[in-house]
């Protein structure tokens, strides 16, 4: 392969073609120069060139299992690159594969390709990631999206789905929504992050294993966090931005079960929702 010939037209005249390789190139040399592009502050090498390219040759079946599964590896450690930094361009490493995985678990979730050990290398970082990223950057001029908030939500929606994860991890997926929704470390969230979170939620709870007290205790959690009431959180600005996230947050599950009919404990989710929305405080 002549990596002087892939320049961005390249790529773009793959995906014009509907992204059948070209002639005299592997799938494998060419995901490895695409994972390349991963760290980039280029959107359009990072966002429409390797991840589009990615995701659609995963589609077309491109790609052996055993390929998949090498892929894991990489992109899990690309995950605690940087973790706890705040500010620095190792954000986009980060997000961008954690969209990459979501792609090879969505991928699983079709077809079967991966091993109970592949999902869960994925799940534990996921959750360690949810928990320590503090980059909370949604877009960023001239460096597009990062989005971690966002796209670690996507990541644990196709997690909740997948036929390896039982009831404990389900569970986990949600007691680590909750404590990353009330943290005070966050900004509100502006970029529909609340909303991602939510629909990660809706995912777990189809797969029809977290029972009513489950629901109940966690929605208690949003209500107390920590042990601590919300009243009189608006006189500190990180706790005033963590109640707005935690209310956004509700508000958008709350939507989220109301426009999804047939949802499984549909009117239970919206009755204890409401009661929980009710009792959010501040004064």
């Amino acid at each position: 392969m002549n990596a002087s010939t892939l320049d961005k037209q390249f790529w773009y005249d793959i995906r014009e073609s509907g992204y059948n390789l070209p002639h005299d190139y592997s799938v494998t040399d060419l995901t490895e120069e695409l994972f390349t592009y991963l760290g980039s502050t280029d959107p359009d090498l990072r966002e429409e060139i390797a991840y589009e390219t990615f995701a659609s040759w995963l589609n077309k079946r491109h790609y052996q299992p055993e390929q998949i599964r090498g892929y894991i590896v990489p992109l899990v450690i690309n995950l605690q690159s940087g973790l706890g930094e705040i500010d620095s361009d190792g954000l986009f490493l980060r997000t961008i594969s954690i969209l990459m995985l979501a792609e090879i678990v969505h991928t699983d979730n079709k077809r079967i390709i991966l091993e109970r050990e592949d999902v869960f290398s994925i799940y534990d970082k996921s959750l360690v990631y949810l928990a320590e990223e503090l980059d909370m950057r949604g877009f960023v001029p001239q460096k597009g999206w990062a989005h971690s908030l966002a796209r670690i939500a996507d990541l644990l929606s196709v997690l909740a789905g997948n036929r390896y994860l039982a009831r404990v991890e389900l569970e986990n997926i949600l007691s680590a929504i909750s404590e990353r929704v009330t943290a005070d470390n966050n900004p509100v969230l502006i970029h529909g992050e609340d909303d991602r979170l939510a629909r990660a939620v809706i995912a777990a709870n189809q797969r029809q294993m977290l029972d009513e007290f489950f629901i109940k205790q966690w929605l208690h959690v949003l209500v107390d966090p920590r042990k601590r009431s919300w009243k009189g959180s608006y006189t500190s600005p990180s706790r005033q931005a963590a109640y707005i996230n935690t209310r956004n947050f509700l508000r958008g599950l709350h939507l989220q079960v109301t426009q999804n009919p047939g949802l499984f404990n549909q009117d239970y989710l919206l009755e204890e929702i409401r009661k929980t929305l009710g009792k959010l405080h501040q004064f």
